[in-house]
């Protein structure tokens, strides 16, 4: 049934093996246009090695994964991300050396060179004699993705934009998160894979992420979240749908109040007293 939306990310029946371990059990998955899908569960529950069947950077052991309604997941990282899905780590990556300005130009650089999602990279040659020559059409099109990369930096406030010509080894380790984000965003992708954005952020940069993926949610209404994450006063807050795995397999699904507060979920994660973690340390794993 999942394999029959033609706009959106489908994820059907999908499994990986290591060495006789299952690290995903036939998980099931569509996001939609402009949704946001929390996956939550401990850790190991096999939840970031999804997203890395998802985006390319491991190969799933059976199963097919779909973006719009052409098959993805025997395609190398790279080409799914200029089809518009973009990801971020559950570590933070950044070029320590490049400028916060230079780090978020970086994620832009793709769709300068294709022209959008889905097209094939432009000729090496060409592109090289449009740059050392500065052609008008070059020119334009640098400067669209300046402002993209100016528009998405902006969108963290003061966070990153004041820092824009700055290292990236200078940052905090809640700001560094920020401006993976930020690169990722850059692309513009049409899917967005968020590994742990709020992981080892404190409670006011947790809201204040919170807030920015509302906002975004708001600017960017067809963008499609898919994010992993413990901390539920920003599941509770930003997921329309949440999946809870366990052990590589899906334990409840639903909107945040029907999964979270599911009867095994309660049991298994937060204790069998029945509660609302409200408070922006609450966490499972």
């Amino acid at each position: 049934m999942m394999a029959q939306i033609e706009n959106g990310l489908v994820v059907q029946d999908v499994s990986r093996h290591f060495s006789g371990v299952t690290a995903v059990d036939c998980v099931s998955l569509a996001l939609a246009p402009g949704e946001t899908l929390a996956l939550v569960g401990p850790n190991g529950a096999g939840k970031s090695t999804l997203i890395q069947l998802i985006s390319g950077i491991d190969r799933i052991s059976s199963g097919r994964i779909f973006l719009n309604g052409r098959r993805i997941d025997r395609l190398p990282p790279e080409r799914i991300a200029r089809l518009g899905v973009g990801r971020s780590f559950q570590t933070s990556r950044v070029f320590p050396a490049l400028s916060v300005w230079d780090s978020v130009m970086l994620g832009t650089q793709a769709n300068l060179l294709s022209g959008g999602h889905g097209k094939t990279l432009t000729n090496v040659v060409h592109e090289v004699c449009a740059t050392l020559f500065g052609t008008a059409g070059w020119r334009r099109r640098v400067e669209h993705q300046e402002n993209i990369a100016r528009e998405t930096l902006q969108l963290f406030g003061d966070r990153l934009w004041p820092r824009k010509d700055q290292p990236a080894f200078s940052l905090s380790y809640a700001n560094r998160r920020r401006l993976e984000i930020a690169r990722v965003l850059a692309g513009q992708p049409d899917y967005v894979l968020l590994d742990e954005p709020a992981a080892g952020m404190n409670p006011t940069e947790t809201a204040e992420l919170t807030e920015l993926l509302l906002a975004l949610r708001r600017m960017r209404p067809k963008l499609g979240i898919l994010v992993v994450e413990h901390k539920l006063s920003l599941v509770r807050k930003v997921a329309d749908r949440v999946m809870v795995l366990n052990q590589g397999r899906v334990l409840a699904q639903g909107d945040p109040d029907h999964a979270l507060d599911h009867p095994e979920v309660v049991e298994a994660y937060l204790g069998r007293e029945r509660r609302r973690p409200n408070s922006s340390d609450a966490h499972l794993g």
